[in-house]
């Protein structure tokens, strides 16, 4: 951890930080993670505050997760620190040991992240779950003046001399000679230890030393006042202390200052400010308490009491006489062996520079200036420093060194782990020094969301918890500007592990903790769902769009569009709703607001969605799934498990996108991205005379090579499914701008897509001439059946045969029916007559379907155009006109029997042969008289 510093390196106009003169500073890789951490710990604050339905998460699991966010902050907080002070601090010789205790924390990577950790585990002690039972002593009265014996040796005073004993007045009295004090008094200064103790392990040291003087025992503030190093304000303002200064004067930032201030340690930069000028006998005073301990140890029953040894065995880095004033528990434990570990750390490291940053007769700490008590010697300060280093003794401070520590600790508290989450915790610490325990820590959370916690499945506030996690994580790794850094670099780990685990990856690997798309799409999928459900308040009125957004944005590109286009199918209509007008324009807006806020964070997988969207729509991707056969037509082209309503809402998507295009075009905004991402789906690149020139220039473009080409795609489709649900789809795109701008457009290029949408309107407006011509024949049966429509002689009970024997009625009906049929057969005689197929492919158009599913969807439609055209025909009975006209018109059509195919044309002529030459009265519905 020794690391030569040359002050002029520093002394140039660009700063450490790359800033210039009079430049804001720019933030280092520390203070940018720092940030991206404080709106997830913010998240989980704010839910820790608010009622939430257990369903959500219990209150337990939800402090749980607020102290994971905190102990990543305490420990980005303290890499900050060091930043922050980086930006104007200067390496100067050693003048007093506050100086030299600035110097090795911004020196040593190990002391910042135990700094990290020790806060941490001093503020959970504070504000943890389990804090009643400490708040509930700190209410009790802690008055330890002794009043009671100073009054009883008061009077005492008045005996004779020879019968008064030994006074006992000195601070030792009560361990010396407990018997000659009153016992209420003894139990006051036991409670005032278990108080101070309790202030100590919290990081209250103000609160510390006031209680000591508040409670009659100002001596013990002197004493814990013996734990500061010497601090000289003049040579401070001569060389020039390290400045601090947050990047960002924000809430939370200064709630990062209120945790650094209130859950101190000696050994924190300017926490000796806020408390005394320091000890420069500190180490001496250190040795003595380090005796102290050791000596009540070594006693069979030892005069001090369990508390008071653990006070003088933190003050020393005592850890076998700090231990048992401590819980069974990990939390305890572990901020025990780490306090005595980063007490040790802190020893060695100030040993190590004095050899380079003081003089050879200088020994801060050890006397007045560094100058050693005259009956010192070598072999005296070699016995305090195998002291005070513990077992970091004879080794180099090194970080390796640290970190094996660290995992010896923390691999002696796993015992004690009680939950989930405080092994999570322990991973997260280890982390700091073993870069693969940040994979340890993503897996533990894959974990959680695949098995659950306990046997029970993740709350919705776990789920965000691994996702905000992970998500941080890969941020920080991808930030990252060394890659495969040793263990002993000057530079901080931003991420929970570091880059170094890159380095070990073969070049085709991944780090796992970069790959989350399984973790993040578990929360997604719940957000999803909640927006679905309550979609208008949600989508419309709430936030639900930007944060499906924000949390996508973690994801890889092409799990990014899966789930994204999950989420708008999510958005689908009801069948009932496809005729409502108003429900589908809402919905409509929904989609278009979904679009406009995906393009906006995405413009590069703007057209990606789209297409991603339609194939899943439309199942192009589920190989396993298998082709649907319907009736007289066979295998049609289309998945199984394809819903009208998922086509019906791709169709409206559609329609949205093209606004959102318009829109974005219009204003230039993020067109050449979008545009970028549009070649890249295309799979081709287009030279600088092709590329569009203006806006409105890319909006034709996307209508050509995209928006036209996806609709006539999903709308084949549903024609072949579902002819009556694509007429209700095409009525909504005809009445849309992107019906009208591409029939504009048609009228001065060729576009091959609107081209195959008037193919479709052709079919779907045959469809409707079929509708319309079965109700007139139902119409026209319906009057037939009516007896009240035909004229009888009752008395005789013979019908009137003769001009006119057929009501009003009966011949209005009929006359529909034959217009009706009349026009469907006009319209289909012209087109069939037409020398290009239906749905011919067109030169320079673009599809998703493949060229198989094509020809067989186009071969369904055209097996539907014969099978209308014959069931005319089989309403009628008309054989002979089924002879004469449909099967010429069929024989004589250029490419109508090319494009059936042999199933087809059987199911055709089946039918066909079945139609009588003659519907007789019961047929046609007439009643005859016998």
């Amino acid at each position: 951890a020794k690391m030569e510093a040359d002050p002029d390196a520093t002394c140039g106009v660009p700063s450490p930080n790359g800033a210039r003169e009079g430049e804001c500073p720019v933030p280092g890789p520390s203070e940018r993670a720092l940030a991206a951490l404080k709106p997830f710990a913010r998240i989980a604050w704010e839910e820790c505050r608010e009622p939430l339905p257990e369903s959500a998460g219990s209150a337990r699991a939800r402090w749980e997760i607020y102290s994971t966010w905190t102990l990543l902050l305490c420990l980005h907080h303290a890499e900050a620190e060091s930043e922050r002070c980086l930006r104007e601090w200067r390496p100067q010789p050693w003048r007093t040991e506050a100086q030299a205790l600035q110097h090795v924390f911004l020196r040593s990577r190990s002391l910042r992240a135990l700094s990290g950790v020790l806060r941490w585990l001093r503020w959970a002690h504070c504000y943890g779950p389990e804090r009643g039972e400490f708040d509930q002593e700190a209410q009790q009265d802690a008055d330890a003046r002794y009043e009671r014996t100073r009054r009883m040796l008061q009077l005492k005073s008045a005996l004779p001399t020879p019968l008064q004993t030994a006074p006992a007045l000195h601070p030792d009295g009560p361990l010396q000679q407990p018997d000659l004090f009153d016992e209420a008094d003894l139990a006051g200064e036991t409670q005032l230890l278990r108080r101070l103790f309790c202030a100590l392990r919290r990081g209250d040291l103000q609160g510390a030393l006031t209680l000591c003087r508040d409670s009659g025992q100002p001596w013990r503030t002197a004493l814990l006042q013996g734990m500061f190093p010497f601090a000289d304000s003049s040579v401070d303002s001569e060389i020039g202390r390290a400045g601090y200064e947050a990047m960002d004067e924000d809430d939370d930032e200064a709630a990062l200052a209120l945790v650094r201030e209130e859950h101190t340690d000696w050994t924190e930069v300017g926490a000796i400010e806020s408390c005394c000028n320091g000890n420069p006998w500190r180490r001496v005073w250190k040795e003595q308490c380090w005796n102290s301990a050791n000596r009540n140890l070594q006693q069979p029953s030892g005069p001090m009491g369990l508390h008071e040894l653990a006070i003088y065995g933190f003050c020393a880095g005592h850890h076998e006489s700090l231990l048992p004033a401590c819980r069974n528990d990990w939390a305890d434990r572990t901020w025990a062996e780490l306090h005595c570990l980063k007490e040790w750390l802190v020893e060695s490291l100030l040993e190590d520079g004095r050899k380079d940053w003081c003089g050879a007769d200088t020994f801060l700490g050890e006397g007045d200036c560094g100058c050693l008590d005259p009956f010192d010697t070598l072999d005296t300060r070699a016995a305090r420093q195998k002291k005070l280093c513990g077992q970091l003794y004879g080794s180099p401070a090194s970080d390796r060194i640290v970190a094996a520590h660290v995992k010896r600790i923390l691999a002696a508290t796993h015992g004690l782990v009680a939950s989930p989450f405080t092994a999570l915790q322990a991973c997260i610490i280890q982390a700091s020094w073993e870069p693969a325990q940040g994979e340890v820590a993503v897996a533990m959370l894959r974990s959680w969301l695949a098995e659950g916690l306990g046997g029970v499945p993740c709350p919705f506030v776990v789920k965000q918890f691994a996702s905000h996690f992970a998500i941080w994580q890969k941020e920080c790794l991808e930030e990252s500007d060394v890659i495969g850094r040793s263990l002993d670099a000057p530079v901080v780990p931003t991420a929970v592990g570091t880059a170094a685990a890159e380095a070990e990856a073969t070049p085709t690997e991944q780090p796992a903790s970069k790959n989350i798309d399984d973790i993040v799409r578990v929360l997604v999928s719940d957000l999803v769902a909640a927006a679905a459900s309550e979609w208008q308040q949600q989508c419309l009125d709430g936030q639900a769009i930007e944060l499906i957004a924000e949390h996508v944005s973690a994801m890889s590109q092409r799990s990014r569009l899966e789930a994204f286009a999950s989420f708008l199918l999510q958005m689908q209509p009801s069948l009932g709703e496809l005729g409502n007008a108003a429900a589908v324009e809402l919905r409509s807006e929904v989609l278009k607001r979904c679009v406009w806020v995906f393009w906006s964070r995405f413009p590069q997988d703007a057209f990606a969605l789209i297409a991603v969207l339609v194939r899943k729509a439309l199942h192009l991707d589920d190989e396993s799934d298998a082709e649907e056969e319907l009736p007289d037509i066979g295998l049609c082209g289309i998945r199984v498990s394809v819903a009208t309503t998922e086509v019906y809402l791709a169709i409206l998507c559609i329609r949205a996108f093209w606004l959102v295009v318009c829109e974005k075009a219009r204003a230039r905004e993020s067109v050449e991205e979008a545009f970028s991402g549009l070649e890249l789906l295309l799979g081709s690149s287009f030279s600088d005379d092709e590329l569009p020139r203006t806006g409105n220039d890319f909006a034709l473009f996307a209508l050509d090579l995209a928006v036209l080409p996806l609709l006539g795609d999903a709308l084949l489709t549903l024609s072949v499914q579902e002819p009556e649900s694509a007429i209700i789809a095409l009525s909504l795109v005809q009445q849309s701008a992107l019906w009208s701008d591409a029939q504009e457009h048609a009228k001065t290029s060729s576009s091959p897509g609107f081209r195959t949408l008037k193919e479709l309107e052709w079919f779907l407006v045959l469809i409707e001439q079929h509708m319309e011509w079965r109700e007139a024949l139902a119409r026209e049966k319906a009057q037939r059946n009516d007896p009240s429509q035909h004229r009888f002689n009752l008395s005789l009970g013979v019908r009137y045969l003769g001009v006119g024997w057929d009501s009003t009625e009966v011949t209005k009906a009929e006359q529909q029916r034959r217009a009706a049929q009349d026009a469907l057969l006009d319209d289909a005689h012209r087109r069939l007559r037409a020398d290009k197929p239906l749905l011919e492919p067109q030169l320079g158009a673009h599809t998703t379907l493949p060229e198989q599913q094509w020809e067989r969807l186009c071969s369904a439609i055209t097996c539907r155009v014969s099978l209308v055209l014959l069931s005319v025909f089989e309403g009628s009975g008309d054989f002979d006109g089924a002879m004469h006209d449909l099967v010429v018109m069929v024989g004589q059509s250029p490419w109508m029997l090319q494009r059936l195919a042999p199933r087809h044309a059987r199911a055709f002529l089946r039918r066909l042969a079945i139609i009588p030459t003659k519907l007789s009265d019961e047929q046609l519905g007439i009643p005859v008289v016998a």
